[in-house]
């Protein structure tokens, strides 16, 4: 119950979303009987084969797919549509980045749009250019970036405006794999570093085992559900060398295989 009550946590009851179907008897689940606890502050991971509903059930939780019922708050409130405290991030950036604004314009547009003053958005634009490791860029565009920057940047502008919840939806799949690499350590300094409540989705299991701290496996579609949960009790940053890396990886790949 205590993790229930812990700020920023995220609590799912008999989640269900239908496609719309002619047969109201027979309904077209998407995903159906979704229970989940989040805790504030954790890392979380949503993985499973593409289809499985991953991305829906984060849409949800970001507000921008409504549920057809059952229960999915945050803080013990309804959630019923986008809020400050949950931000997404997306798979491919150059979908969420201006072209005609540079970083640091891209990364103060939030800001902007809450009315922070000037030199207000110049300190907290600097703060997080630097978090992201893009100080010296300020003034490139979009154009001028390779694929990982663009993430970088795209994550600067999510964090400038302080969500307590980053919703990623495979933000490092179409990237090149030493990128991806590079990408998933400074996303685990930053996210010790801020404290967020992060759920991750992903279909990479070592992707999953680098990141995070539990792994809530996904069936395949229709109807999916969360059909196990894995606590992932390693020490970051993580390496393919730990045997115990492995041994996780065995198991959970098993779970697939028997699915």
């Amino acid at each position: 119950m205590s993790a229930v009550l812990q700020t920023n946590t995220i609590v799912i009851e008999k989640l269900n979303k239908t496609f719309q179907s002619r047969s109201i008897a027979n309904p077209h689940y998407i995903i159906k009987d979704v229970d989940l606890v989040v805790r504030g502050g954790e890392f979380f991971i949503l993985l499973g084969p593409s289809g499985c509903g991953k991305s829906t059930l984060l849409n949800m939780i970001a507000g921008f797919i409504s549920k057809t019922d059952g229960s999915l708050s945050v803080d013990a409130k309804e959630i019923k549509k986008p809020g400050r405290d949950r931000a997404m991030v997306f798979q491919q950036a150059d979908a969420s980045l201006f072209p005609w604004l540079t970083v640091r314009q891209n990364v103060e547009f939030g800001l902007k749009m809450k009315r922070v003053p000037k030199l207000k958005r110049r300190e907290i634009s600097d703060q997080y250019i630097e978090l992201v490791g893009l100080k010296g860029h300020e003034d490139k565009f979009p154009k001028e970036l390779s694929g990982g920057m663009k993430q970088r940047v795209q994550l600067a502008r999510v964090l400038a405006i302080s969500p307590s919840i980053l919703l990623m939806d495979e933000p490092f799949g179409a990237l090149d794999a030493m990128t991806r690499r590079t990408m998933q350590k400074e996303l685990i300094r930053i996210w010790q570093e801020t404290k967020k409540t992060v759920i991750f989705v992903t279909h990479d299991l070592q992707e999953a085992l680098l990141l995070g701290q539990r792994i809530g496996i996904m069936s395949v579609g229709p109807a999916s559900k969360i059909t196990e949960i894995y606590s992932v009790d390693l020490p970051y940053p993580r390496t393919y060398a730990d045997p115990r890396f492995h041994e996780l990886h065995q198991t959970i790949q098993e779970h697939f295989d028997k699915e």
